[in-house]
């Protein structure tokens, strides 16, 4: 991409020498040529800086443009973010509370279990009928 704006800015220098050099040996007197040059070289000055105005009103365009795009993604990506930690939060609650209820039944009904066992061995043997 750099090649023909390479050759671009060279072509328009090199136009730019041209004229320059063809107003000064031209045949027309001395202060006729330097007034030429003034008003050629205001005038190229002029178009310089109004192309230089499009290029940075564009540069400026465009920097908007990918700013906002840039800002868009960002707010996709914290959104898309967001809802799956979200949803790996509740998964890990849910597992969580599943384990949790688990472990209790398990613990009751050894507690009970053991209940059971120690309630038959205080009971004597011969006692029950």
């Amino acid at each position: 991409m750099e090649e023909p704006r390479d050759f671009l800015s060279g072509l328009i220098v090199g136009g730019l020498i041209g004229a320059a050099f063809g107003l000064l040996f031209a045949p027309a007197a001395g202060e006729r040529t330097r007034e030429r040059l003034r008003r050629q070289s205001e005038e190229w000055g002029t178009r310089a800086r109004e192309q230089a105005d499009r290029v940075a009103e564009r540069v400026r365009e465009t920097a908007g443009t990918v700013a906002e795009q840039v800002r868009e993604r960002a707010d996709e990506f914290a959104t898309k973010a967001r809802s799956s930690a979200d949803e790996v939060i509740k998964r890990g609650r849910d597992t969580f509370d599943e384990k949790t209820d688990q472990l209790r039944r398990a613990f009751e009904d050894g507690r009970d279990s053991a209940r059971g066992r120690s309630r038959e061995r205080r009971t004597p043997e011969g006692s029950e009928g």
